[in-house]
């Protein structure tokens, strides 16, 4: 079972997936340049469209006890400062 994606962009052009990512998409990855009347002018318009999974959480679930519980495997947490001084003696943030 691959990993589930939060959001899709799809092309509604040729209704092919552009692209699946887990954070909101903006506007420029809904946009492209498209051609008017005179070949020298292209203006921006929305050709793409983005939907969301309503049951991502649960396929989030399912993907991890799948992939982890069911093995005996703890599920990773994200800890980036881990097994370092940052926060401790050193500031995260250098100002």
């Amino acid at each position: 079972m691959k990993k589930p994606f939060k959001f899709t962009i799809i092309c509604n052009k040729t209704k092919r997936v552009i692209r699946e990512q887990n954070h909101a998409p903006l506007k420029s990855d809904l946009e492209t340049w498209e051609p008017t009347d005179d070949p020298m002018i292209q203006e921006r318009k929305q050709t793409r469209t983005a939907y969301v999974d309503t049951r991502y959480e649960a396929k989030l679930r399912l993907f991890n006890y799948l992939t982890y519980t069911k093995k005996g495997v703890e599920i990773p947490k994200y800890n980036p400062f881990k097994g370092t001084n940052m926060g401790k003696t050193e500031p995260i943030l250098n100002f």
